[in-house]
């Protein structure tokens, strides 16, 4: 599994920046999964605030240009995906976070070796015809014009 959003059409956004799908992508597989509680959600400022990090652990936007030292985050960072380990006794849930392309609304989960879940619909992306027409119509994805027919 690559990308995990909470809806189709931000996966579609994170994993294909360019909004151009290609014949070949046809064979990814668009799966519809339901996750069981509990997450770590680093979506709220609360939270984020509280564990001594920033919006940048969600974007990976983290600037390296013209520094001579790393990014104090990139160490935050190591000690939480330590802590989170030693706080769930080494199964930790699922991490919840910002899209990166749409950090308003979408949501993204990284699973972990340990994390649960139950697939509730898979097709190959190019028979998902009800999201072909949402990303043409609403998204400003081209699609190969054959999964249109």
């Amino acid at each position: 599994m690559r990308y995990a959003a909470n809806r189709s059409v931000v996966a579609a956004r994170e994993r294909f920046p360019a909004r151009t799908l290609t014949e070949a992508d046809g064979d990814l597989w668009l799966v519809h999964l339901l996750v069981p509680a509990p997450v770590l959600a680093l979506t709220r400022q609360t939270n984020l605030d509280v564990l001594g990090l920033d919006d940048r652990v969600s974007t990976g936007r983290i600037d390296s240009s013209g520094r001579t030292d790393p990014d104090p985050l990139l160490d935050t960072c190591g000690q939480l995906a330590d802590a989170v380990r030693d706080w769930w006794n080494g199964s930790p849930p699922p991490l919840l976070y910002r899209a990166r392309t749409v950090p308003s609304t979408g949501r993204s989960l990284a699973f972990t070796r340990t994390s649960a879940w139950s697939i509730l619909d898979a097709r190959p992306l190019r028979e998902a015809t009800s999201l072909h027409s949402h990303l043409t119509l609403s998204a400003g994805f081209v699609i190969p014009p054959v999964w249109l027919r």
